[in-house]
């Protein structure tokens, strides 16, 4: 079904700076020497006489020079490496990008990437390396902008094999995600991208939208582009309307990143290191990604989100459905929702899930999104829903598990979810439905004061008001009995 939030992936990790220098930083030399001036006078006894009457005298002190830590040449020269893909690419020049893979199936293989990242419209797009390497491992990161897309710069990390950088030209001897000490690929690195997995990536551009599929899937790709780029006009059109006001630089998502996948192995994959287990009721997932470049507004405490990526499994009933042009658009919506307020992201979650934002809240405007302006639609699949699961009166998630199990639990959660900010926007306005979200997803220990602020009540009391109206909704409702063995919700 749709994804887990998508902030759950910050869950159980340690905070690591973008860019965390592995040694202390290396001495400043001294200043280069002292010159002294001695005024000399008749009858004063010197060292150095330079004149006998009224001279002058320089006394030059030379002091030695440290020499340059080892593992600083050597990261040196390792940048010079990084900084000869970053031109390669800009001149698009094929040879220059693999001069310094080794020869084989490592070359082979990046001429490959090489190729898939002439086809993306990049902002920026650089290589930076910020250690030496350790036992024959670095840590590369791939700092790119899509245009029109990201807010900020995001970083990808490789994990180089590598020899030592003076011994020959060919010296990347192999590329993957960088590994923890138990030679497992982190899944925080967002490796591998659409770029390193497929060998011929299609791309499509629209306004906001950069959508991708492998080459042997570009029919799916061709018949879906626009009908997610509509999409992603709808989620725009409403943030803009009824969004606040920007505060400092956090601001909703400019655009969207979507990927397409049917191969269930390769969805599982991709920016997820060795890849994650497979929740078969998960139809697409939307993956914030951290800001490269963000000193001083990401640490211990807090992030800075720099932009999204979205994938979806296009074996989904939404895609192979006769009505899925409809699908499509659910969809997107409700991915491309999560992306908007991602980048509003700010608290770094605890392990124990403390700072992240509430799963009705997430999910919830994520439905609404999906399904706004077809209300009558919303309450019968609600209605519907609520035939197989009974209703214990509370807002989903908040005293259990919300991406339940079973279809028909995780279908009524979802479908809660958006009625209760549905209601929220029909009893207060849909102004006061993104301005609760934007406040809550900036800061999620805040829930209580936001939802007050948003309905004047306090949580207890819109829950109660909210479990009414659904009862009172749902009794009236004659929806049509859908199947649930085709939905992922």
């Amino acid at each position: 079904m749709y994804p887990p939030p998508p902030y759950q992936q910050y869950q159980d990790q340690q905070y690591q700076p973008p860019y965390p220098y592995p040694y202390p930083y290396p001495p400043q030399p001294p200043r280069r020497g002292a010159r002294v001036l001695a005024w000399l006078g008749i009858g004063v006894v010197l060292l150095v006489v330079a004149a006998a009457v009224g001279g002058t005298a320089y006394l030059q002190v030379h002091r030695k020079r440290p020499t340059t830590p080892a593992y600083v040449v050597e990261q040196e020269n390792w940048r010079k490496v990084a900084d000869g893909l970053t031109r390669a690419l800009a001149a698009k020049d094929e040879e220059a990008f693999v001069r310094p893979f080794a020869a084989g199936a490592v070359k082979d293989r990046q001429r490959l990437v090489f190729r898939n990242l002439l086809k993306v419209p990049w902002e920026t797009a650089r290589w930076e390396v910020s250690a030496s390497p350790l036992n024959g491992q670095l840590r590369v990161d791939f700092v790119h902008q899509v245009k029109d897309v990201d807010n900020l710069p995001i970083a990808e990390e490789y994990g180089w094999q590598v020899l030592p950088v003076g011994s020959g030209t060919e010296v990347i001897t192999g590329v993957g995600a960088v590994k923890d000490h138990q030679g497992k690929s982190l899944d925080t690195g967002y490796y591998p991208a659409p770029w390193d997995v497929y060998d011929d990536l299609s791309v499509r551009v629209r306004d906001h939208l950069v959508a991708m599929a492998d080459k042997g899937q570009e029919g799916e790709l061709d018949r879906d582009v626009d009908v997610l780029a509509r999409a992603a006009g709808d989620d725009l059109s409403a943030w803009r309307q009824f969004a606040p006001a920007p505060v400092g630089e956090r601001r909703g998502a400019q655009g969207f990143f979507v990927v397409l996948e049917k191969n269930r192995e390769v969805y599982n994959k991709l920016y997820q290191g060795d890849g994650k287990q497979d929740d078969s009721l998960e139809a697409g997932v939307n993956m914030p990604v951290v800001a490269a470049d963000a000193p001083g507004r990401s640490g211990a405490d807090g992030m800075t989100v720099g932009s999204s990526r979205i994938v979806m499994d296009t074996t989904d009933s939404r895609f192979t459905g006769s009505h899925w042009q409809e699908g499509v658009t659910d969809i997107g919506r409700h991915e491309m929702a999560h992306a908007i307020v991602a980048t509003l992201l700010s608290e770094r979650p605890t392990a124990a899930g403390k700072g992240q934002p509430h799963d009705w809240v997430a999910e919830g405007f994520a439905e609404f999104m999906a399904l706004r302006g077809k209300d009558s639609l919303a309450r019968e699949e609600l209605a519907d829903d609520l035939r197989e699961v009974e209703f214990d009166g509370r807002l989903p998630g908040e005293e259990g598990e919300f991406y339940a199990d079973t279809a028909e639990a995780r279908s009524a959660n979802y479908a809660l979810s958006g009625d209760a900010v549905r209601y929220l926007a029909a009893t207060y306005g849909e102004a006061k439905v993104f301005a609760f979200v934007a406040a809550h997803y900036a800061k999620p220990s805040g829930y209580a004061e936001e939802l007050a602020a948003a309905t004047g009540r306090s949580g207890d009391a819109f829950q109660t008001a909210w479990a009414e109206h659904v009862r009172a909704a749902t009794s009236a409702t004659n929806g049509k009995t859908k199947s649930k063995t085709d939905q992922k919700r």
